[in-house]
Formats: structure tokens, sequence, C-alpha cells
């Protein structure tokens, strides 16, 4: 008892609120999520905490850890119901790059549970979360006017298919796993699964797979001019295409989350190296001044 106590009083002082001058650098993040999970946070890669204090308020935990030598940040479950100040802290630290990720149900007959896709674009349906942050966030800019053509940066989405392939494919046992490089992720409203009535209409609009938060990650990162990809795996078929239990997710979460963690461990040294200049989160967002009467 004594022992986690003092464990419990240990990570409080982790942490503490702090100011972005004091926190080690990064320029690379990942989201967390179910296609991750535990993974991450129990592989010793993680060796230190913090929380930081924003102008929207304080955020929720980060983490700071390093891959290869590479120095990278961690926000677990998608920020919580912190995501505002998730992601503008994100932005106050400088990261350029961010790696997302979910589990979905697939709602494309083609996509299967254990597959992993890349996603390109979204269509988000979850109309009850912030859609776009308050102007102090990033004051020093222009007008804030995001564009997602395209919706996810090319070059994160394309080191993070070739590393999914490459690990998978190391494997005999993940012989049967199939990997897209592409696919349209529908955002729901979350806090429940969708009818089967929902999963057709999203079928009937191109959608591929279903879940509940990485399409507000794309909306976001684009907004602050962070460059964004995600890795979404199937963990069921979506409501009303194939029959599936809640007993099956155990063992999906279990044996691909590590292989969501090897995935990371390869793509992250690669995104230390993309070049920062002509990416598209400049191009598509900052949007010209059209008159200069500006409303009281």
């Amino acid at each position: 008892m004594f022992r986690c106590i003092i464990c419990c009083l240990f990570l409080s002082l982790l942490s503490v609120p702090a100011h972005a001058e004091e926190i080690p650098k990064a320029k690379i993040a990942i989201i967390g999520g179910t296609f991750l999970n535990d993974a991450l946070i129990e592989s010793g890669l993680l060796t230190q905490q913090f929380k930081l204090e924003t102008v929207i308020g304080e955020s929720p935990t980060i983490h700071y850890g390093e891959i290869q030598g590479v120095p990278f940040y961690y926000m677990h479950g998608h920020g919580g119901p912190k995501y505002l100040s998730g992601w503008a802290a994100l932005y106050e630290l400088g990261v350029q790059e961010v790696v997302g990720g979910a589990t979905a149900g697939a709602i494309n007959p083609i996509m299967k549970t254990y597959d992993f896709i890349t996603p390109h674009d979204f269509i988000d349906f979850n109309i009850g979360r912030p859609r776009y942050f308050p102007r102090e966030v990033t004051s020093k800019e222009g007008l804030i006017l995001a564009r997602y053509v395209p919706a996810v940066d090319p070059l994160v989405q394309q080191a993070l298919f070739e590393s999914t392939l490459s690990v998978l494919r190391a494997d005999a046992a993940h012989d049967a796993i199939n990997v897209f490089d592409k696919g349209i992720v529908v955002q729901a409203a979350g806090g429940r699964f969708e009818t089967a009535g929902e999963i057709d209409f999203f079928n009937s609009i191109k959608g591929d797979v279903v879940t509940m938060n990485v399409g507000t990650e794309i909306s976001y990162a684009r907004q602050l001019g962070i460059n964004y990809a995600c890795l979404v795996i199937v963990s069921n078929p979506a409501e009303g295409v194939a029959a599936w239990e809640f007993s099956d997710l155990t063992e999906i979460y279990q044996t691909l989350n590590p292989v969501s963690l090897e995935i990371l461990k390869d793509v992250i040294p690669k995104l230390a190296n993309l070049p920062t200049e002509g990416r598209v989160d400049e191009a598509l967002r900052i949007h010209p001044e059209m008159s200069k009467h500006k409303a009281d």
C-alpha cells in the first residue's frame, strides 16, 4: 500500500503543469487510441510526462520519449475531453508531424477484421465536438480557414503505409492481413455504436470505415499547420454488415496493439527526416484577408 501511494505521488509530480520552454523538445507526436492502447505506455519508451498551460486551458497529460534517438510526444486517448487544449499544447510545443490512429468498423466489405488502412480522407458527423480553435491559439497567423484536399499529409501517410507493410510482411503470421493505402473514414458522433441504417447511409456516401475520433484529429491538425496521417485497424464489421461479438475485440487489441507499436517504432525515424518546406499544412489553411473592414 505504502509503495502504491509513493508511486501515485511521484506520477502526480511528473504531471504538474509546465511551460513550453521547460519541456524537452520534439517535432513529432503520437496520438493514442484503441489501435495502440497500452502497448506504448507499457513499453518503457516514455520517460517523462507533463501538462502544459495553454491560452485555452490546461492540456491533458503529454508524455515524452525517444525511439532510436528521435524525440517524440505521446498524448493518450485522443486527448479525452480536453481535445482543443491538447492540440493547442502540441502547437505551442512546435510539433510538426503527428501520427494518430484508431480501431474501426468496416463498412466496405473488402476490408476485413485485422486489416490495416492509412486513410486519405474523412467525413465528419461529430457535430457536437468543437469545430475550430479560438483565434488566440494562432493569434500570430492570418485567418484560419483550412482546406482538406488532400485531407491528410501525403508524406506522413506514405511513410506510415510503407512502415505498416514492412512490419506486417516481415512476419508470416500476418500474411492474411491486408494493408490499404487509402480509405475514407466516417467519423460518427460517438458514445454508442451506429445503427444498421446509419451504416447503410455511410456506405451510400462511399465511407470505408467508421470510427469516432480521427476525423477531428485530421481537422485540428490542418487548422494548426501540423502534418498528420493515421493508422486505422479494422476491429469488427460495421453494424449490419456482418455478425460480431464484443468478446472478439479483446483478442484483436491484444494481438495488434504490439504490431502498431512496431509500426510506430519503424515510422518515427522516417518522419524525423521529412522535408519541412513545401508541405500542405501552410498552403491549404491560411485564408487571404478579403476586406480591410473588420467586424465590431
